[in-house]
């Protein structure tokens, strides 16, 4: 990478850049780790900081999710619970949030832009009003909700788990009396601690209905006014439509699983699988091969994906203009073809129907990956990397702290020992990721802007 010396810049410039210009190993691909580790140390504070809050508010939305779900008016009360999911999530997207703006004034980058006047320091609400919404859109689409409604369930479970003891032994004794020839007791109820995110097809209609209409209003007030209350409101309104949606699908789903695998259609559909395993030579290896490379490319190439758009959401280098995500390509002539050639009215309405619909969320987040793909592959081979190296480390780190603590103690011991033991492996694992992708997209950011730098000088040469 040729360097930025045949810019003509006055000398209070030249000495801004010198010192905000990195060493040139510094710029290296490979030097990911070492940008990482050196962000984490100067910045773990602000990170432990936010991150125990976020547990902190999570531990008191789990509890009184648990203690809300358990009354009568069970259905409203369930109606509540996924109420106080959606809430959860939302807090944890805006504690991530608070974790990247906290890096942000670290960056190589950021200071760079700042000393030469064109980037200001940005309040945390800023970011938050910016990135809320895609950052709502990614973490449904990507299903990252799954662990946050199983850690509610698994709370419920476990403060509740006397019901499960009084349901087995109510078992027992119904088969005890079968086999002394006695009467058995009536049935016992299954227990309801660990469902607490089952509700009832008919309230979850109503509750999806009311937030859909909600999700609608607020969405074209948003597109119209913008602002920070809209920007949390709807992505308010995107976490709880969604949650009471698949509480319908999956109750909805259940009912009707067993009648669609009664069909004609299913059966032919079977069959005809079989058949072409037998008949095609390989077959079954292909898919089998495929089914060992899917979830490890899901679990690593696709979340390094994600959590580097979701960064670069939160740094704001990014835009929400769609026609800016063909810039530069081919597909610009095209559109500016259709622009042209097309009605002012028609173009309102498609830009009606694609609030409506919900796709103006997607640009920023396919604008954000294009901004990725430019970092070089080089980069985004040793994020990944980098990615792999945090998760085996966080597991090893959970094993010898739990070999350091021994084997003989009881049960209810080893439940208090996790709890801290877990918030430091979660703690570590976290700050350090967020690190990473901070870090990687530092790197890519200085690297393409002392390219533009080196490409406008050669021009004006």
């Amino acid at each position: 990478m040729s360097g930025s010396s045949g810019l003509a810049v006055s000398p209070r410039e030249g000495s801004a850049a010198a010192r905000t210009r990195p060493r040139a190993w510094m710029l290296s691909p490979y030097a990911l780790p070492v940008r990482a580790v050196r962000l984490w140390v100067r910045c773990l504070l602000p990170l432990s900081i936010w991150f125990s809050v976020g547990q902190l508010l999570r531990f008191g939305l789990t509890v009184a999710g648990s203690e809300l779900s358990h009354g009568s008016g069970r259905e409203w009360r369930l109606a509540g619970v996924m109420f106080l999911l959606a809430v959860m999530v939302m807090l944890t997207m805006i504690v991530t949030i608070g974790m990247l703006h906290s890096l942000r004034g670290a960056l190589v980058e950021t200071r760079a832009r700042r000393e030469e006047g064109s980037e200001e320091d940005e309040p945390f609400f800023g970011g938050v009003e910016r990135a809320i919404v895609a950052f709502a859109t990614v973490y449904l689409a990507w299903e990252w909700y799954v662990d946050d409604a199983r850690q509610f369930a698994d709370a419920d479970m476990e403060r509740y788990a006397e019901q499960y003891d009084q349901y087995q032994a109510a078992l027992l004794n119904r088969i005890l009396a079968d086999a002394e020839g006695k009467p058995p007791p009536p049935a016992p109820t299954p227990p309801e601690a660990g469902t607490n995110l089952i509700m009832d097809v008919r309230t979850a209609l109503i509750f999806m209905a009311v937030t859909f209409v909600l999700r609608y209003v607020v969405a074209l007030l948003y597109a119209r006014k913008g602002g920070r209350a809209l920007a949390l409101t709807l992505a308010f309104c995107e976490l709880a439509f969604t949650f009471y949606g698949l509480a319908v699908v999956l109750q909805t789903s259940s009912m009707s699983s067993g009648w669609l695998g009664e069909r004609a259609f299913t059966h032919w559909w079977n069959d005809t699988w079989a058949n072409l395993e037998a008949a095609i030579p390989g077959w079954e290896t292909f898919w089998s091969t495929l089914d060992e490379i899917r979830p490890h490319v899901g679990a690593v190439v696709v979340q390094t994906l994600i959590w580097l758009a979701l960064t670069v959401l939160v740094f704001g280098a990014y835009s929400e203009d769609a026609r800016d995500l063909i810039r530069g390509t081919r597909l610009e002539r095209a559109g500016t073809l259709v622009e042209q050639r097309t009605h002012a009215l028609t173009r309102r309405s498609l830009g009606h129907l694609t609030v409506r619909l919900g796709w103006d969320k997607w640009p920023p987040v396919l604008n954000a990956l294009r901004f990725i793909v430019r970092g070089g592959p080089s980069l985004f081979a040793m994020t990944c990397l980098g990615y792999v190296a945090i998760a085996i480390a966080a597991g090893y780190a959970e094993r010898g702290a739990y070999y350091l603590i021994g084997t003989a103690h009881r049960q209810l011991d080893w439940e208090v020992y996790q709890i801290p033991v877990r918030f430091a492996v979660d703690l570590l694992s976290m700050t350090l990721l967020l690190c990473l992708m901070a870090a990687a997209f530092d790197l890519s950011a200085t690297r393409q802007r002392l390219n533009s730098s080196a490409s406008e000088a050669s021009a004006d040469e």
